[in-house]
Order: C-alpha cells, then sequence, then structure tokens
C-alpha cells in the first residue's frame, strides 16, 4: 500500500495576510508618535524661544525702567544669535511699548498650536486672543 501524505513547507496566505496587518498596524503607530513628538519638539523650543526673549526684556525693565530703549540694542545684546527664528522656518515679530510687549508667531503649524498655546497662557502675564484653527495660522500673544 502507498501513502499519498505529503508534507507541506511553507506559508499560507492567510498567514501572510495576518503579519502585513500587524506591519501596517507599527508603521502607523510609529508616523503618528513620530509627528507628536515632533510637533512637541517644535512647541518646546518655540517656548524656549519666547521665554528667553521675555527674561531678556525683563532685563532690561530692571535696568532701564521700560522694557525697551529706541534702538533695541539692549534687548538683542542679552540674547543669542537669531533668537527670533522659530522652529518651522517662520520669524517672531515682537512690538515694544513702555509696558507691554506684543509677539506675532506666524503661521505656526496646526499640530503645534494647541500645544503651545496651552502653555503659553499658563503664564498670567500673557494674554491672547488668538484661536487654533484648521490651518496654520498666526499666533498673537501681549506680555505685561
Amino acid at each position: 500500500m502507498i501513502s499519498n501524505k505529503r508534507s507541506v513547507l511553507g506559508v499560507t496566505l492567510l498567514e501572510i495576510m495576518l503579519v502585513l496587518a500587524i506591519a501596517g498596524m507599527i508603521i502607523v503607530m510609529s508616523v503618528r508618535y513620530y509627528q507628536s513628538a515632533s510637533a512637541s519638539n517644535q512647541a518646546n523650543t518655540a517656548l524656549q524661544q519666547i521665554q528667553g526673549i521675555l527674561a531678556g526684556e525683563e532685563s532690561v525693565l530692571q535696568s532701564q525702567g521700560a522694557y525697551e530703549d529706541e534702538t533695541g540694542v539692549a534687548l538683542l545684546a542679552l540674547l543669542p544669535k537669531n533668537p527670533f527664528l522659530l522652529p518651522w522656518g517662520t520669524t517672531i515679530g515682537i512690538t515694544i511699548t513702555t509696558n507691554t510687549i506684543q509677539m506675532t508667531l506666524p503661521s505656526v503649524p496646526v499640530s503645534v498650536c494647541a500645544t503651545l498655546d496651552g502653555r503659553l497662557r499658563s503664564n498670567t502675564r500673557i494674554s491672547s486672543t488668538s484661536i487654533c484653527s484648521a490651518k496654520a495660522g498666526d499666533m498673537v500673544y501681549t506680555y505685561q
């Protein structure tokens, strides 16, 4: 009597589909985590720059009695090179009066906006009327 039992080596289509589905889920989760970490990093960098500018202005205020001299030299001397360039490639706009500093952050990415806005508003001396929208937009903050 001859036996027709053959052993089959290899993988089935179902096993391949299962491996691809798991790999796809891992890739999607990795991309989402990377985007979240990147946005958080950009928000932290922008916040550090803003805090550096405000600390410099506070030093000017203590030494001169007003937030700025006419030329802005006092503030620039206290700040590192290119302190106004944001991580997403735009430049912080600053308007200084005797008792307030207004900062404009142009083209804030949507992924960064809510994080940065929440962290800035946690400072009781910073106010804003800007609202994060579904597209990149300008954010304006006033420091008093």
